[in-house]
């Protein structure tokens, strides 16, 4: 199965048809040792605050989906987050204070949240990146869901997304999310086409405050 879970620190929620509602109540506040390092060591307070949502967000998803309630965090040497001693795999994403964490137990996954990129940042990149990518949107079975959090209390309700229609912040979050899932970054741009060969992906779009695409890529074979 494949999980995916969004998070906002907007006030605005995500419409939902509540098919399905999970409610977890446990210590959140309490992160690993070395999640909270990594959380302390962000820039500014905001990118901090995404941070804590993202990992308190994981946490909750995982007890919510897998029953694992502890974990051991690990990265790789390009900082593709990992579970140690787990075969579920994960990805994470934050943009503009919202938040998407994906777990899957079917091998590797990778997720993007990105806020609608403007027209003048879009005329300076659309020339430089993914000229020749062709966004490949499927239905690969993915279940969204929208988590609210509130002390020791955790509410994860089913959402019904609308897939994204072609645009430039469409593209880039599904290359993103095509480099996330193989554990590389932007220096190997070169990589794209032929991941793009061996994934299946799912392009959404969510609007909040402001508006979002969220893709998520998960291999399709060797």
């Amino acid at each position: 199965m494949i999980y995916t879970v969004i998070s906002t620190l907007n006030e605005n929620r995500i419409e939902s048809k509540k098919r399905d509602c999970r409610i977890i109540r446990q210590p959140l506040s309490l992160l690993p040792k070395e999640i909270c390092e990594y959380i302390d060591r962000a820039k500014n307070d905001s990118v901090r605050a995404e941070r804590r949502l993202v990992y308190t967000t994981l946490l909750c998803s995982l007890k919510a989906f897998f029953n694992i309630d502890k974990i051991k965090l690990e990265r790789t040497a390009d900082g593709k987050p990992y579970l140690l001693d787990s075969d579920i795999h994960i990805s994470i994403s934050h943009s503009d204070g919202t938040v998407a964490v994906a777990i899957s137990d079917e091998g590797k996954i990778g997720v993007d949240i990105q806020s609608q990129i403007n027209e003048v940042r879009e005329e300076r990149l659309k020339n430089r990146f993914f000229a020749d990518l062709t966004v490949d949107n499927n239905d690969i079975g993915v279940s969204y869901y929208f988590c609210e959090i509130n002390n020791s209390v955790a509410e994860l309700y089913e959402a019904s997304l609308p897939y994204a229609e072609d645009c430039f912040t469409a593209k880039w979050s599904y290359a993103e999310s095509l480099m996330k899932m193989s554990g590389g970054g932007f220096g190997d741009i070169g990589e794209l086409n032929r991941l793009s060969k061996i994934s299946k992906s799912e392009i959404k779009e969510l609007t909040l405050t402001d508006k979002y695409i969220l893709a998520v890529s998960c291999r399709d074979k060797e």
